[in-house]
């Protein structure tokens, strides 16, 4: 109420009102609290709506593993616009996932290379590329996992060629 009577004053009138006078005076009635309610509500849905039509975190995608049933997810992978990422150096334990998974599910290994076979002590990188066919499966699955050291992170790509 202090700041109401501050604002008043500055304005060139003073007026000092108890909390009940305030709502009487300057107040809404209940049916504008409910008007107000529902505008507020209809603008929070449709920002809502709004997010997920505009929802990219698959777009760059060509396998979203997610949504089929002969390629598992590695726990704890998360979405984003173009691979998946999880928090650490994990890569070792997710080839280790793909090469123990995929066979089960039917899937032949094409190619398999990765960092744990590289003796050279040049080459100063880290994870894996593997390719994998199927019947019945329209290409190659290729799984590619690195571990990003700069943002302790690791990236898995799942594309189809």
């Amino acid at each position: 109420m202090a700041i109401f009577s501050f604002l008043m004053g500055i304005c060139g009138k003073v007026v000092y009102l108890d909390s009940k006078e305030w709502f009487e005076v300057y107040g809404m009635k209940k049916t504008n609290w409910l008007i107000f309610g529902i505008i507020i509500f209809l603008i929070f849905i449709g920002w809502l709506l709004f997010l997920k039509i505009t929802d990219d975190t698959y777009e760059g995608m060509s396998i979203i593993p997610e949504k089929t049933d002969d390629i598992p997810l590695f726990e704890g992978l998360k979405p984003t616009q173009s691979n998946y990422v999880i928090d650490g150096n994990r890569w070792v334990d997710i080839y280790e996932y793909y090469l123990r998974e995929l066979p089960s599910l039917d899937w032949n290994l094409d190619y398999e290379g990765s960092a744990l076979q590289d003796s050279d002590t040049e080459n100063d990188w880290s994870g894996f590329h593997s390719s994998w066919i199927k019947t019945g499966f329209d290409g190659e699955l290729s799984i590619a996992a690195y571990y990003n050291q700069y943002e302790d992170r690791t990236e898995v790509s799942f594309d189809k060629r």
